[in-house]
């Protein structure tokens, strides 16, 4: 199947926008609410670049729009040109012995929800969280010895889910979206950029038009450069799926990858590869479809991973030392349950493989739901893991070389509470694993508690 490029889509929408208020904000309805109709953003002018990249094979290059003259400046890795097909193997692999299941300790980290994890580089981890409400908050907290120190970021009325990053200099980044006002207002917000430095946490708007900036995920390299992908919602006539770049020297590149309008809610993700390219994984719902954006020095090229169904809801991606893409993501089947599927492409190849992982039957979207449900890390043998949640389990799976190892971490009924359907996945370099997420104790406003389990290999 030839790339398909859908930076047209947004001519063929017609939105009736209607008042949006701080109340329809916290509607659990699946539709989400409208805002007031702002003008259409006027283009920043085309991004820098540097060195000429290799473009993605037959693409049609979208134009960008950034608000700095910093922007990527690597090859990028070629997308495959035709869609994957199921199969019953990620690839091609020996018959592989069951992998023992983890040794899971669990404990409550604090109040909160929405959580992430990662990790620095002796395997420390640092979880951020956050309490969406008119006085809410962003926080942090360190494992430091046996227990959790925690500061707090800021304070005000913030949407999630957030995201925490930390590169080869041990400094932890932290992105989510702040409505910038005690009530909500369409014409302001937008994501922020959170960095502790000297025990301090400094934070920067990454300032764009419109109301923009949900649903955030980071990538930080080792150079300590962030790399963001979020949506500007349909909901504020806003422009799809967006791509923020700060440099270490605080140099920020915001451009919008053609997506067309989209909306908040199902989730995107954000990968660099060996050659400093950026790569953006979502939810394509025009066509639902899971779509993949790689960054050229022609502008934004868009691929589609798989168009069967409904499917590439919160997708999760991670890129190898080989340059090999892995991506876990949700096929939604009815209107609570759905599968949760895998994707691989490596190197010199044309198609993607894809296999199913498991099922989940208790799933609730709306504006208090489902989010990131899926989170996928790579063991020392290049192996994916892959965390997956809904409102009743939270299920871990690893791949043996022929087929999934699935083990059930912990359940609703276990817990005694309601699991708030996202979760965030790292493995150290011992093999253990780190998961955070959370459980619910009240819904309007959402609230609850922020957990974390380790596991070590059986």
């Amino acid at each position: 199947m030839p790339f398909r490029n859908r930076r047209g889509f947004a001519a063929f929408l017609i939105l009736t926008i209607v008042a949006f208020t701080a109340a329809a904000c916290g509607s659990d309805d699946e539709s989400p609410a409208a805002a007031p109709t702002r003008p259409p953003a006027t283009p920043a002018p085309a991004a820098t670049v540097g060195p000429t990249a290799t473009p993605v094979p037959t693409a049609t290059a979208v134009p960008t729009a950034t608000s700095a003259t910093v922007a990527p400046t690597a090859t990028a890795t070629p997308i495959p040109t035709s869609v994957g097909t199921p199969t019953s193997t990620p690839e091609a692999a020996e018959t592989a012995p069951e992998v023992q299941p983890f040794v899971w300790q669990i404990e409550e980290i604090d109040r909160g929800t929405k959580p992430a994890l990662a990790l620095t580089r002796d395997g420390t981890p640092h979880v951020a969280f956050m309490l969406e409400a008119q006085n809410g908050f962003v926080k942090s907290a360190e494992r430091v010895g046996d227990q959790w120190e925690i500061a707090t970021i800021a304070e005000g009325y913030f949407y999630g889910p957030l995201d925490i990053g930390i590169g080869g200099d041990d400094r932890p980044q932290v992105v989510y979206h702040d409505h910038q006002a005690a009530r909500f207002d369409p014409s302001l917000g937008d994501a922020v950029l959170a960095v502790r430095a000297g025990g301090e946490w400094r934070k920067e708007s990454l300032k764009d038009t419109g109301h923009d900036g949900w649903d955030t995920r980071i990538y930080v390299g080792a150079d300590g450069v962030a790399h963001i992908s979020g949506i500007d919602p349909q909901e504020f006539d806003g422009d799809g799926i967006e791509y923020y770049r700060v440099g270490a020297g605080g140099e920020l590149t915001v451009e919008q990858i053609g997506s067309g309008q989209q909306t908040y809610k199902y989730a995107t993700s954000v990968a660099v590869d060996s050659n400093g390219t950026p790569y953006v994984t979502y939810y394509d719902q025009k066509g639902k479809d899971l779509a993949l954006a790689a960054r050229t020095d022609a502008g934004w090229e868009i691929a589609f991973v798989e168009s069967d169904g409904d499917t590439g809801l919160f997708a999760s991606l991670v890129i190898d030392s080989a340059d090999r893409f892995h991506i876990s993501y949700f096929e939604r089947i009815a209107s609570k349950s759905g599968t949760i599927k895998y994707a691989t492409r490596g190197q010199g190849e044309s198609d993607w493989t894809i296999s199913e992982v498991g099922e989940l039957k208790d799933l609730l979207f709306g504006f208090e739901g489902a989010r990131n449900i899926t989170s996928i890390q790579l063991d020392g043998d290049g192996n994916p893991v892959i965390a997956y949640s809904d409102t009743s389990n939270i299920k871990v799976a690893r791949w043996n070389g022929s087929g999934w190892d699935t083990e059930t971490l912990t359940t609703r009924k276990d817990r005694g509470r309601e699991f708030g359907q996202l979760v965030s996945l790292k493995l150290d370099g011992t093999g253990r694993a780190h998961l955070t997420w959370f459980e619910v104790t009240k819904h309007g406003p959402l609230d609850g508690v922020v957990m974390y389990a380790l596991g070590t290999p059986g």
